[in-house]
Parts: C-alpha cells; structure tokens; sequence
C-alpha cells in the first residue's frame, strides 16, 4: 500500500488514520454511554474516556493537517451519484465537527470544573452536569452516534448490497 493516497485508494496514512479513529470514537462512545448508563462506572472508566478523547483530538486535527497539506482523497466512486457524494461529504464534515466539538466541550467541563486531579488521581469527582459544556457535550454525543452509524450503514450498503468495492479503497495491503 503506498503512503500517500492515489486517485481511487486511500493510502497507509490516511487509512491508518481513519481506522484508528473509528475504534477510538466507538470506544469514546461506548464508554460515555456506559457512564450516563450506570453512575457506578463513572470513577472507573472516566480517565480511559478522557485519555481517549485527547487521542480522538490529535488524531481528527491531524487528519484534517493531512488532507489540507499533504495528500489528497482519492476521486469519488464512479458508481455514486451526486446526492451519494453530497451526503457523503456531509457526513464526513459532520463527524469531524462532531468530533471536535465533543473533544472540545470534554476539555472544557474538565477545566471549569478543575477535575483533572481527582479524574487521574482519585478522589470525589465534580458535578460535570452543573458546567455549560455538560449539555453540548451531551446532544453532540448523540449527533456524533447517528453519524457514525450512518456512516457504518453506507459502508455496509455499499459493501453487500451494491458490492461496488468501496470500502476496499480503504482496506491495508494490495
């Protein structure tokens, strides 16, 4: 697989990326379901979420730097129509978003509530409900759910029911 994307596949970078992403995300929301799920988690898994969120961060900033500045996406599927492409690139920009805002009001209710010592060493954990961010973090979560399931779904679609190959622009090796 080459390093730098072509015109029909994504290369080693841009695919390392993006499935590293997407088992951080689907941990991150797993994880913060598991604590609006059950308060007992909330000591236990809150510094995995948070760590993680960090990671999420870097990894979306520098994929955006990636494709800004260094490579470029491959064309669209030919077999795609232009509604599939705009949707596509809107739930592309929407996760990225999502993403961003999620990591963005995480570090914020974090800092307004002063928690990053008792999250990392222990301790009674602030009311992070009680910090501004707690509801966007909260409804984001929910946008950024759907996305990512929307986006799962098409790539299943593609995958079996229109058996295009589409995901294969993303797969590592030959």
């Amino acid at each position: 697989m080459a390093f730098m994307s072509s015109t029909d596949r994504y290369g080693s970078v841009a695919a390392s990326i993006h499935w590293l992403s997407a088992l951080a995300v689907i941990l991150m929301l797993a994880s913060g379901q598991a604590m609006d799920f059950n308060d007992d988690l909330v000591a236990s898994v809150l510094p995995f979420h948070v760590a993680l969120g960090v990671v999420v961060g870097v990894l979306t900033l520098f994929r955006i730097v990636w494709w800004v500045a260094f490579d470029r996406q491959p064309r669209p599927q030919k077999a795609m129509s232009v509604l599939q492409e705009r949707l596509a690139k809107g739930v592309h920009l929407g996760l990225y978003a999502a993403i961003l805002v999620m990591v963005a009001s995480g570090i914020a209710m974090v800092a307004l509530t002063g928690a990053a010592p008792q999250i990392f060493g222990g301790g009674v954990l602030p009311e992070f409900d009680e910090v501004p961010p707690y509801l966007a973090h909260g409804l984001v979560s929910k946008l950024l759910l759907a996305l990512v399931v929307g986006h799962i779904g098409a790539a299943l679609w593609h995958q079996f029911i229109k058996r295009d190959g589409l995901i294969g622009r993303m797969r590592f090796g030959g």
